[in-house]
Order: structure tokens, then C-alpha cells, then sequence
């Protein structure tokens, strides 16, 4: 095998004979069941009071709207579509992509109506 200058390689330091770093253990987490004071709470401290119950929250469900043969008939469904674009003026050749973000974001505003 070639020597580490002779290949151009930099000579690096044995780290497979070094001790690594001792580090001290991580203490133990604090919990209310400790008796000698330490991580509760001024009002625990005493010992005497006891654990209040935490009712559940309640969670309200919304109603989602469905998008269904009845919302695309309604008035704000395909028949809007016909005055959607009763404003939209389309630039034409060689303006295409502007063409097409326009109608895009007209059909997006008709959408977040009909189906929020």
C-alpha cells in the first residue's frame, strides 16, 4: 500500500486510540409524584391537594356542504358559469398564459362560491 504523501493524501490523526468525551448522565425528568419538593408546584407542595379531574374539550363538528347534482344546478352552480366571464376579455395569440390565469382565477372565484 502507498504512503498517505505519496498519494496526495493529507495524514490524518489515529481517532481510533483516543477516548471520546465523558459526559455526566442526564438527570431524571421531574415529576409531581417526587416527595422532596423539587418540580412541583407551589400549591402541591403542601401534599394535601388533590389531582382535579380535567373534563374533555368538546369539539363542535361543522357541517361540510357536499358538491352534488343540487349544488351544480343551483343558481350559483353551472348557471353562473354564463356571467362568470361576462367581463373577462381574452388578449389572444401570443398572450396565452395570461389568457390562461385569468380564466383559471375566474373559475377559482366561481368555485369558492359554489362550493366554499
Amino acid at each position: 500500500m502507498l504512503e498517505p504523501q505519496e498519494n496526495g493524501m493529507i495524514d490524518l490523526p489515529d481517532y481510533e486510540h483516543v477516548e471520546d468525551e465523558t459526559f455526566p448522565p442526564f438527570p431524571p425528568p421531574a415529576s409531581p409524584e417526587r416527595q422532596d419538593g423539587e418540580g412541583t408546584e407551589p400549591d402541591e407542595e403542601s401534599g394535601n391537594a388533590a389531582p382535579v379531574p380535567v373534563p374533555p374539550k368538546r369539539t363542535v363538528k361543522r357541517n361540510i356542504p357536499k358538491l352534488d347534482a343540487q349544488r351544480l344546478i343551483s343558481e350559483r352552480g353551472l348557471p353562473a358559469l354564463r356571467h362568470v366571464f361576462d367581463k373577462a376579455k381574452f388578449k389572444g395569440k401570443g398572450h396565452e398564459a395570461e389568457d390562461l390565469k385569468m380564466l383559471i382565477r375566474h373559475m377559482e372565484h366561481w368555485a369558492h362560491r359554489l362550493f366554499p
